[in-house]
């Protein structure tokens, strides 16, 4: 099965190296020239996923036209930030057959579209899965145990997309929710940046975390359904929460990254959202007080204590 890749970053190269060990001839789109050459020259990406040794099935193109004019299904691994201009040229030339499978996670702020209903958007006639879980891209490309989930309206479709994924360590759930599985990476980037607080605070009692995991699992839940997810599928970034609770300042913090994660611009969105449909979100509200400088990470620490553990 021919397999296409369109970006070759941390997670699209970690899931294009998955499908190519697993047996699949896997192209990979990246606009970043040396990132494509050293994929063909050496079988490794140091930028994106240094240390790991990639498989020469894989290989990879600055065309983009020429991933979607050889696989059968396409994996899109963008930021959502660049899913509309890079993908809206492909339109002219994907297969009508061929089943897309989206990665890409975020919200956009000025249409309010979830990165799947962009991508179904750019192309409503094609099919289309949605791939989301706790996963992280260093972990499963280390072969560490990994479980995600993919949805969408066809078994068929979920079936052909796990035959590319399954192996013994890396395993796919099915479930036709695609709103909720989506929805349930977006916001987890969000409200993980307080986990990496915590650990910025050296705060490590797992009781603790534990009752912030909660609430923040009912916060997440409550906005989920409000845009039509169902509950059940809420049952399944760090680095910026550590840089706050140091007491980086946002631009700092930006400037030593390189780009803010997707938490960043989804907490955004989770307030924009939650402000116009009614639904209570304070620890989101608490997540980005402390990012625009308004409250220190001390400060939402123990207030968190104090307002919500007993």
């Amino acid at each position: 099965m021919q397999i296409g890749i369109v970006g070759l970053g941390n997670l699209g190269t970690a899931v294009a190296n998955l499908i190519a060990a697993n047996g699949h001839d896997v192209l990979g789109w990246e606009y970043q020239a040396p990132v494509v050459g050293e994929i063909n020259a050496s079988h490794a990406n140091t930028r994106f996923l240094p240390g790991v040794a990639l498989s020469p099935r894989l290989r990879a193109t600055t065309a983009l036209a020429e991933v979607f004019g050889q696989a059968e299904i396409v994996f899109v691994a963008l930021p959502s930030a660049f899913l509309s201009a890079t993908l809206a040229p492909a339109r002219a030339w994907a297969s009508a057959s061929t089943l897309l499978v989206n990665l890409a996670k975020g919200i956009d702020r000025t249409t309010g579209l979830t990165s799947f209903q962009t991508l179904a958007q750019l192309f409503p006639a094609h099919r289309k899965v949605m791939l989301s879980g706790p996963s992280i891209a260093n972990e499963f490309a280390a072969g560490l145990p990994t479980v995600v989930v993919i949805a969408g309206p066809s078994t068929s479709d979920l079936l052909l997309v796990a035959r590319a994924l399954d192996n013994e360590h890396f395993r796919v759930r099915f479930s036709d929710d695609t709103i909720g599985v989506e929805l349930g990476g977006i916001l987890k980037n969000a409200y993980v940046i307080g986990l990496g607080m915590f650990d910025g605070q050296r705060i490590e009692s797992v009781n603790f975390r534990s009752v912030y995991l909660t609430l923040a699992l009912e916060e997440m839940t409550r906005i989920g359904v409000s845009l039509g997810a169902r509950p059940e599928s809420f049952a399944y970034l760090r680095r910026l929460g550590v840089l706050l609770a140091s007491g980086l300042a946002i631009d700092a913090i930006e400037r030593q990254m390189g780009v803010l994660p997707e938490g960043y611009n989804t907490i955004q969105t989770i307030l924009m959202v939650a402000e116009k449909l009614h639904v209570p979100a304070p620890l989101a509200k608490g997540l980005w007080d402390v990012i625009q400088g308004r409250r220190s990470a001390e400060r939402f620490i123990y207030s968190f204590i104090r307002d919500f553990v007993d």
